[in-house]
């Protein structure tokens, strides 16, 4: 039987995050926490009195100084949270936190309206205004918003509801995180193995098959029994982005997801199309994976995630997982690189999965905060590169807030998946450039054309089915349970194709996908990933493409994201990058079939 897993106070203090640094007490905690209501006040002051580029400075002035300080109570308030999801002080901390934060958001919701009263001509020509010369992008950003912004009195109720519009997707994660409980599941040899959110990946990786059949069966059974409540939390949460977006004047959910980054709807339903037109490619690397495993007639969903090089297992302690990536980051050049050095000996990450921890992995930070990582590292390649992409994302965020005032020093997600991917891509030269063994290079473009099943094809069929819940409450359908269910499978065949013998109950796997409650996040892993390749040939082809990407990744909001791309060197509005990265995986899978075949031979 399986270790059972640690508490939190079992892992030891140099594998934890150094969450310390935020407020080394919950004291101090608490006394910043109690300053959030006296630092709106400015804010106040200055109702009725945006009329002129002075008082709109001094509103964004006074927005900020609340920004810094709401960006650090959260962060410690979701840092203690998610170290242990079922420790109720952290729950209370994190409750109290919530409830504060839409009370700001209806105290200050009155602050765009009010600006946008005045007329458009007038709002134009104080773009130019000296007062307003540090906030000229973030008036520009508002003008822009001016034909979806309600009055003042509806701002204020919507930002007094901001809590309640979040109920379904904390519920879900309390739920899938905290509460539901999965059976063991049996190995081959009939012994007994814990199945969690976290550890549920790694046991897919398992090469006893048996095992891994098993860990699916438990899974699905444990979100199966809690389908209808699940399905009622996600309905709850798609409705509503469609009330937002009716209230708001947009056409669809999906024009006003994505109207805040500037991308045009026709992208999005691009990727979709792209993806689909290329899906013989992917076809032909199940064809292979089948072939390697054994499976010709009975390939399953619980056997497309173990590595497919014949007697090949690898196991990356965490030292040696920090050299890996320490060494990969190398031609980012000495900034990035003392950057990433930092982040091990400054305890940025908490690696360990223990009792009661979030699943997944995530960067997170505050402005002039180190950034953090929350990991469940089990010592597979595949975390590796999680830790690759998760340091990705912390590094971007580190160097757009040294690069960009506050205002101006977030990204948005599309830009952000593009920054984490392209850090796994370097991961992958370094490892193909200093690994000579054909069985670890076999296993390492396996690695990568996983890589683009899970991220190009996987992520653009959340992304279809994403746009199928939206569409079908805008016509006035309803989502049930077992009507996604049926979707949901016959979603999941076609992208699979006819080598796939699907077990049935991959028709729920929709229930535990937590992206389905950020409103058409997950087209971004595609596109980024699209971008990261191209990204990843530019570093490695010399200084000018290595400055254009740290260029990239110092530039925070201060463009639409679409244009900071294409100032870097990559246009996401053409097909071409699309079929760029179909043509690498194709590449991929031939030389992976080369390799296997050459493994064949030797033995």
């Amino acid at each position: 039987m399986t270790q059972p897993l640690r508490t939190r106070d079992q892992i030891g203090r140099p594998s934890k995050w150094d969450v310390e640094s935020v407020y080394a007490t919950t004291e101090a905690w608490e006394a910043d926490f109690g300053r959030l209501g006296e630092a709106v006040k400015p804010i106040q002051g200055l109702k009725g009195k945006l009329t002129s580029p002075e008082a709109v400075a001094a509103v964004f002035d006074a927005e900020d100084a609340l920004g810094l300080l709401i960006d650090k109570v959260y962060l410690y308030a979701h840092m203690r949270e998610d170290e242990d999801t079922g420790a109720s002080e952290s729950q209370a901390r994190m409750s109290r936190m919530r409830g504060q934060l839409a009370k700001i958001a209806g105290e200050r919701a009155w602050v765009q309206p009010e600006i946008l009263m005045n007329p458009e001509a007038t709002l134009r020509a104080w773009i130019d205004a000296p007062a307003l010369a540090a906030h000229r992008r973030s008036m520009e950003l508002l003008l822009r918003e001016k034909p979806h912004t309600l009055s003042t009195e509806e701002e204020t109720l919507l930002g007094l509801a901001g809590e309640i519009f979040s109920t379904a997707r904390d519920a879900f994660g309390k739920l899938t995180n905290a509460d539901m409980k999965f059976a063991p599941a049996l190995d081959g040899d009939g012994k007994e193995h814990e199945v969690t959110s976290g550890s549920f990946y790694s046991l897919l990786l398992s090469s006893d098959r048996t095992l891994r059949q098993n860990a699916f069966a438990s899974i699905y059974a444990g979100y199966g029994d809690h389908a209808n409540s699940i399905c009622a939390l996600l309905a709850g949460n798609t409705k509503g982005h469609v009330f937002n977006a009716t209230i708001r004047k947009y056409g669809t959910a999906l024009e006003a997801s994505l109207f805040n980054d500037n991308v045009p709807t026709a992208v999005y339903r691009s990727l979709i199309s792209a993806v689909n037109e290329a899906l013989p490619i992917f076809h032909e690397y199940l064809d292979l994976r089948a072939k390697s495993l054994g499976l010709e007639g009975d390939l399953n969903v619980w056997d497309i995630h173990v590595p497919i090089v014949p007697d090949f297992s690898m196991e990356v302690d965490w030292q040696e997982c920090r050299e890996w990536i320490v060494e990969s980051t190398r031609p980012l050049g000495p900034e990035y690189h003392k950057g990433v050095v930092a982040s091990f000996d400054e305890r940025w990450y908490d690696v360990y999965e223990n009792k009661g921890k979030r699943s997944g992995a995530y960067s997170t930070g505050a402005y002039g905060e180190k950034p953090f990582m929350l990991l469940n590292y089990h010592g597979t390649l595949s975390d590796v590169f999680t830790v690759a992409h998760e340091l990705g994302h912390s590094m971007h965020t580190r160097l757009s807030a040294e690069a960009q005032p506050y205002r101006l020093s977030g990204y948005p997600i599309f830009l952000a998946e593009i920054a984490s991917t392209t850090n796994e891509a370097l991961l992958h030269h370094h490892l193909m450039e200093t690994k000579s063994d054909p069985a670890l290079r076999a296993y390492l473009l396996n690695h990568l054309c996983d890589s683009f099943r899970g991220t190009l094809f996987r992520q653009t069929m959340f992304a279809e089915f994403e746009l199928e819940i939206h569409e079908r409450l805008e016509k006035g359908g309803a989502l049930t349970a077992e009507s996604l269910n049926e979707y949901y499978y016959d979603l999941n065949a076609r992208y699979h194709g006819p080598r796939m013998a699907a077990d049935r109950r991959i028709a729920r796997e929709w229930s535990r996908i937590p992206h389905f409650y950020y409103n058409f996040y997950v087209y971004k892993y595609a596109t980024g990933f699209t971008a990261a390749q191209i990204f990843n040939r530019q570093v490695l082809s010399g200084a000018a493409g290595r400055d254009a990407y740290l260029g990239f990744l110092k530039s925070g909001s201060s463009m639409d994201p679409l244009d900071t791309v294409k100032k870097a060197g990559v246009n996401l509005s053409d097909p071409a990058a699309l079929q760029g990265a179909f043509s690498e995986f194709r590449g991929a899978v031939r030389e992976l079939s080369g390799l296997l075949d050459e493994l064949a031979l030797a033995r």
